[in-house]
């Protein structure tokens, strides 16, 4: 009991106050994780996918340009890419909605749009692809 009512005084004095769910979190509460999962995050076609990068159109290196190595999410995409396909080079292309395999090139759309959730997926796909 002692304990509790330590933990109690803690909470009271660092004026830290329990939270409480949302009807939508408290019925989540109650749904088995796997389920949750599936309702979180939208189903990509992998078939889909593999086709619009199959039929990407090969074109120059010279017309993207470089990702800054220095950010760390450019870090963590060449350290994916050397893991996974080391020959591959990589290149962004603002105009790019998302990503694409090219003949031994990885072509992505701006840094910024690449850090959804969606374009991590593709981007993953990609790197996981036969080259």
């Amino acid at each position: 009991m002692n304990s509790l009512s330590s933990k109690q005084q803690l909470l009271h004095l660092l004026q830290i106050q329990p939270l409480e769910l949302h009807q939508e979190f408290s019925a989540l509460a109650k749904t088995p994780e796997a389920d949750i999962a599936l309702q979180a995050e939208p189903e990509t076609d992998v078939a889909a996918v593999a086709e619009v990068i199959e039929a990407a159109v090969p074109v120059s290196i010279d017309s993207y340009s470089e990702p800054d190595p220095e950010l760390t999410f450019s870090k963590d995409i060449f350290a994916a890419i050397n893991e996974y396909q080391p020959d591959l080079q990589w290149r962004l292309d603002p105009s790019s909605t998302e990503p694409m395999l090219q003949n031994g090139l990885l072509v992505t759309p701006s840094i910024e749009l690449l850090q959804s959730a969606q374009q991590k997926k593709l981007l993953w796909l990609c790197l996981q692809q036969e080259s």
